[in-house]
Order: C-alpha cells, then sequence, then structure tokens
C-alpha cells in the first residue's frame, strides 16, 4: 500500500510564497528592529525624555528675540556624577544684526571665570574694551564655559556654534583634561581612543540612547546600592577615577593625544568654516602652591621634593633656576588638575598648524607676576586666577583679537581707556570678594586640599559676621541667586544711607544683566534714594527702552520735573498715562508740568482729557479754570 504524503506548514508555505515574496518578507524582518527603534525615539521626542539638550535655547520671557546657552546641555556628559546648574546667562540677539560682533568664549571653570563669575568674568572685560573701539558696532560676547569639562565637550559645541555666525572664537582650556567629563581619568570616562569617544558622543542625540543608558545606570546603582545625589565629596572629588597619573605614564600619555586629538578636530572645524579661533596658554599657581600627590618612579625625583628645593632656589634670589624647579614639580604632580607643561607646547603646535592665534597669557601673566614666576598674586587656589589675574586675561584676548581681527573694522583705538578704568568698571565690591573667599574656604578644607577634611573647620559652625557677610555664604552655598545677594545687600546699603555702596552694587549686577528692565527699575529707585537724579533718570530710561512700563514713565516724568524740565517731565508722564489708562495722577501732574512751562494750552488739552475721563478727580475743576484764566 502506497504511503500518503503528509506535507508541514512549512512546506505548504514555501509551495505558495514566490521568491519576490520571500525577499519581500525577508526585508521587512531586518527592518522591524529598526522601525520599533525609530518608533521609539519618535515617542520619546514627543514626550521629551531627557529635556531639551541643545547647546542653545530661546527663553520665552524673551518672546524669540534672544537666545542663550541652555543650561540643562552638559547634563549629558555627566552620567555617573550628580549634574548641577552650569554656564553662564550671558544672552545674544537669536538674528545676528548687519553691524554685529560676535565672540563666543568656550572652556570650563576658568573660562567661566571661576570663583567669581558674574562681573568677574574675562570675557566681561574683553567686551567692555571692544564696545569702546567699536561705538558703530553691537558686540557680543558671549561665555559658554562649563565647569568639569574639557574639549570633549568644545568639540560637541563646535557645529551649533558655526550657525550662529561667530566673528572670532576664544578658547581657554586643557587643566580638566584628565579629570573632566569622558576624561581618561575621570569617573565619566568611557574609553582612551579619542576617535571612539567622539563617535559614542553622536549617540548622545537620540533619546533611545539617553534612555537605555539611564537604564543601565539606574540597574547598576540598585545592584551596587550606590545613590549619586548622596555621593559624598566636591565636584572635584567626585570626577576622580584614577587619582595617580605618574609623568609619562600610559594615562598621562593617553591624556595628552586626547588633548591633541580633540584639538585638531575642533580647529579643523573652525578652520572649515573661516572662524578665527583665539586659543591661549595655560597658567596655574607654580610658586605658592604644592603639588598635591608625589610619587617616586625611579625615574622621576619626588614632586614634593622639587617643589621644597624651588622654594630655596626662590629665597635665595635664583629666580630663574627657581622657575624651571616649580613648573618640573608642578609636571611632576601625580594628582593631575593642572596642565603640564607639555599641554602648551601642543597648543603652540596647533596654532601653527591650523592657522589659528596664539594668545601669550602665560607669558603676559608671568610679566606681571612677583619675579616672574606666577603664585598667589595672581592665583587664589592651583591654578583659578584672582581678579588682577582675570582681568589680564580679559586684556590678553583682546590684544590679540585688534591686532588680527579688527583692520577691516577700523577699530577707534583713542577711544580706549586707561586699564585702571576697565578694571574699577568691573565693579567687584566687598561683597562678590566675600562671595569668593567663602568658595575658596570651602575648597581649601576639602579633598584634595586636605585629604582628612577638619571635622571643626569651615564651614562646620560658621557664624556669619554682618549682612554683607550673610548674604555672602548664603550665596557661595546656592541657597540664594547671585542677582539676590547683590539687589539685597544694595537695598541694605540703601536702607543705610549708604548710597554710593548701593549704586556701585547694582552696577555690578546691570553689567551681567543688563537686558533686565526690572534690575535698571530696582537701579532708578536707588538711585532717587540717593538724591542722584541724573543717574536715576539713566537707569530708568534704560528700562523704559527695553520694556515701556507705566512705573518707568512715571518716574522719569518726575525727575524731569525734579530737575527742571518741565515739558519732558510732562511728556513722559503722558506717555506713562498712555500705559495705564487708570494712572489718573500721571495725566494731571503732565498738566501741572506744562503749566509750570507756561504752555498753558497744552496743560489744558492733558487738564480737559482727565475731566472726560474722570471728572470727580480731585480740583480738577478748579484746576481747569485756572487754566482757562491764564489762557484769556
Amino acid at each position: 500500500m502506497r504511503k500518503k504524503k503528509v506535507n508541514t506548514k512549512k512546506q505548504r508555505a514555501e509551495r505558495v510564497l514566490s521568491p519576490r515574496k520571500k525577499f519581500i518578507f525577508s526585508v521587512i524582518g531586518i527592518l522591524l528592529p529598526f522601525l520599533f527603534l525609530i518608533l521609539v525615539e519618535v515617542f520619546l521626542r514627543i514626550g521629551n525624555y531627557g529635556g531639551n539638550l541643545d547647546l542653545f535655547y530661546y527663553p520665552d520671557r524673551f518672546n524669540g528675540k534672544y537666545a542663550m546657552l541652555n543650561h540643562h546641555y552638559h547634563e549629558k556628559f555627566f552620567f555617573r556624577t550628580t549634574t548641577f546648574q552650569a554656564g553662564r546667562g550671558d544672552v545674544f540677539l537669536a538674528e545676528k544684526p548687519e553691524n554685529g560682533f560676535r565672540v563666543f568664549v568656550q572652556g570650563a571653570s576658568t573660562a567661566e571665570s571661576f570663583p567669581y563669575g558674574y562681573n568677574g568674568l574675562f570675557s566681561l572685560v574683553l567686551r567692555d574694551m571692544l564696545e569702546d573701539v567699536l561705538p558703530g558696532h553691537h558686540i557680543e560676547v558671549v561665555n559658554l564655559g562649563i565647569t568639569a569639562t574639557n574639549t570633549y565637550a568644545i568639540y560637541d559645541q563646535v557645529r551649533e556654534i558655526v550657525k550662529m555666525e561667530p566673528d572670532a572664537i576664544v578658547i581657554y582650556s586643557g587643566q580638566n583634561e584628565y579629570y573632566g567629563a569622558l576624561g581618561v581619568a575621570s569617573a565619566e570616562m568611557i574609553g582612551m581612543n579619542p576617535g571612539f569617544v567622539r563617535a559614542y558622543m553622536i549617540l548622545y542625540r537620540y533619546r533611545t540612547f539617553l534612555m537605555l543608558r539611564d537604564a543601565y545606570g539606574w540597574l547598576l546603582d540598585t545592584l551596587t546600592g550606590f545613590d549619586k545625589t548622596e555621593a559624598e565629596g566636591t565636584l572635584m572629588q567626585r570626577m576622580v577615577q584614577q587619582n595617580v597619573i605618574p609623568l609619562h605614564g600610559r594615562i598621562y600619555e593617553a591624556g595628552k593625544r586626547q588633548y591633541s586629538s580633540n584639538l585638531d578636530k575642533i580647529l579643523d572645524i573652525y578652520s572649515s568654516y573661516g572662524v578665527p579661533v583665539y586659543i591661549s596658554s595655560l597658567v596655574s599657581n607654580l610658586k605658592d602652591h604644592p603639588p598635591f600627590y608625589s610619587v617616586s618612579d625611579g625615574e622621576n625625583p619626588p614632586a614634593d621634593e622639587v617643589y621644597l628645593n624651588a622654594r630655596q632656589e626662590y629665597e635665595s634670589g635664583s629666580y630663574e633656576e627657581a622657575y624651571h624647579l616649580f613648573r618640573l614639580a608642578r609636571d611632576l604632580d601625580a594628582l593631575r588638575f593642572r596642565a603640564p607643561s607639555e599641554f602648551n607646547e601642543i597648543i603652540k603646535q596647533k596654532t601653527e598648524k591650523h592657522g589659528v592665534f596664539y594668545v601669550p597669557l602665560k607669558e603676559e601673566m608671568s610679566a606681571a607676576a612677583e619675579n616672574g614666576i606666577i603664585g598667589s598674586d595672581l592665583m587664589l587656589e592651583h591654578l583659578h586666577p584672582n581678579d588682577d589675574g582675570y582681568f589680564i586675561m580679559g586684556i590678553t584676548f583682546f590684544q590679540e583679537i585688534v591686532k588680527n581681527s579688527l583692520n577691516s573694522m577700523q577699530p577707534d583705538m583713542s577711544r580706549l581707556k586707561n586699564p585702571e578704568e576697565y578694571k574699577d568698571a568691573m565693579y567687584l565690591t566687598e561683597l562678590d570678594h566675600r562671595i569668593v573667599w567663602h568658595r575658596v574656604e570651602a575648597l581649601n578644607n576639602s579633598w584634595p586640599f586636605v585629604y582628612v577634611p577638619d571635622p571643626e573647620g569651615y564651614p562646620v559652625n560658621y557664624t556669619p559676621e554682618s549682612e554683607l557677610d550673610r548674604l555672602a555664604i548664603n550665596h557661595a552655598r546656592d541657597q540664594i541667586s547671585w542677582e539676590q545677594a547683590k539687589t539685597g545687600m544694595a537695598r541694605w546699603y540703601s536702607q543705610n544711607g549708604m548710597h554710593d555702596e548701593a549704586i556701585r552694587e547694582i552696577r555690578g549686577a546691570l553689567r551681567v544683566v543688563p537686558y533686565e528692565e526690572e534690575a535698571w527699575r530696582f537701579a532708578g529707585w536707588l538711585a532717587r534714594e540717593g538724591e542722584r537724579l541724573e543717574e536715576a533718570f539713566h537707569f530708568y530710561k534704560q528700562a523704559f527702552n527695553i520694556r515701556p512700563t507705566n512705573i518707568a514713565g512715571r518716574n522719569l516724568g518726575m525727575i524731569s520735573i525734579d530737575l527742571g524740565h518741565y515739558i519732558e517731565g510732562a511728556e513722559w508722564l503722558e506717555a506713562a498715562f498712555r500705559l495705564d489708562r487708570s494712572d489718573h495722577n500721571s495725566l494731571f501732574n503732565a498738566s501741572v508740568a506744562y503749566a509750570s512751562a507756561e504752555e498753558y494750552q497744552k496743560a489744558l488739552d492733558a487738564a480737559d482729557q482727565l475731566n472726560r475721563i474722570n471728572p470727580n478727580y480731585r480740583d480738577i475743576q478748579m484746576w481747569r479754570m485756572h487754566l482757562l484764566s491764564r489762557i484769556d
């Protein structure tokens, strides 16, 4: 008997499916995972997973007119470390004007002038000087410095920056190459090959990747019991993974390769767009800061011994020999929070290779330092300059930009002020210096400045010595904003009859937020309280120009009258009334001001308008009768 053939489902499907259909189903099978990922990406973007991580954003309060650094941009670089509020608040016009001259500053904490920031920024000194020599231009110097980052972050920023039509780029970077985000020895390190890391950074653009990374981090933290929000130590301490890096060791050389490779990529892109780049040499405290960590590797002497020899040479007056020893001690320091000398050599090589501009900051600061060796006369701790140091930074970058980028713009150098005037115009006050004192004191009582912090040392049980000190420490601890500290101090000065100090305090704030209408109005109030009417008028007028308000117009009117400018005062008061039709007092005062200038018809017109709106306004009928008698 013949056995009946049984067809399986697979065999039947093979007979039914043509080769063309097999191909289509195979393609669909391959594409399905990718289609799934695309759908996930779309939904994550719709849900705004991870937030906006673009370099720039357009705050709603400016109605699209201005752009500024996105304070969340840096978060994509910090996976294992608690993030922080980062970056400056410099704003610039969303649409660059024809007469615009736009500079972007890139780097890390020194670029953003830590621990001063705000009115201590070297970039503001640069802006002040450019504004003076280019009076017909709209100057914008936008500081993009972000703490704890390095050349990886600068590389990531470049393509967004070139879209903003920069006229010059200022770069100060290199101190964080080992421990900054993604650096070869940092807690955020993902590899030692710069090309691989830069390729990895492309994934930051995708929300699906960020979600998977966050999920991995959550799982890892759950299994290990680690909570990054409760991690102890300063940001400086939390960023370190490999804390011993001997000179010319494997990690040391990897850091050099990273720095060199990233600079090549950064400068290649800027050069391809024809953007002038100004990159400066790096500075640190050689004379007055001993090495953090010494090692004996059999090839080099311990860093601390070299430093002691340098001190002896310096004390004996052998400054040249002392300089070389101080520099060697810094290079031998195995805890690499200060860039080694070879980094400055790399900077010079890259400027020559790419045809960009070398800024001799180390040379200028050394010339200004006592006996030619940078120490505590220009530095606050291991590498952050004091106000004199940051001022030198601003001047040095300005000199190079004027020399190389402004010839076609015909700068008027006769308008340049004395350096002392620019230093005074930083408006650094006792409050600013006290804030810096608190920040440096906190730093000096933490790792690596001390390996075992004093449990009774600063800031434990610290009691503020005054209202100024209270505001300073509250801001240093991020309990109040810098603007709140400055306005609080200005108000206290005004209440205590110290009007000069109040005005200086608020001028420092205005230098940082010149686009804030309320800040100008507050300055006007302070000046008027101090009976400084000309200054008060200037402040209120700036506020009115930014955003016309009734209160600014009303004050401009009354100040003008106090100064004897009756017609101008009346016009301002009428403008105030137009902005708030319920402000009948301003309309009446405008009528009185016109009458004081013997412009009786205009005075009557204003009085008639008020009478139509509010015939019961106090004495309006009597006032109209008086004006009619003057006209008759």
